[in-house]
């Protein structure tokens, strides 16, 4: 059986993982549903009318 410093160890470098992979998840969710605040894929409104001809 192993000694209690080896098992408190092994928990809380289990509990440290694992709050760090939950918070990592979660941020990766938050910023997928975020809208991005920059538009760039909005083309600007021409500055110059289109001819007729053209």
């Amino acid at each position: 059986m192993p000694q209690l410093d080896i098992v408190h160890i092994l928990m809380t470098y289990l509990w440290t993982w694992l709050s760090i992979t939950l918070i990592t998840l979660k941020i990766k969710t938050f910023t997928m549903t975020i809208k991005p605040k920059n538009n760039h894929s909005h083309r600007p409104d021409p500055t110059t009318p289109t001819l007729p001809w053209t």
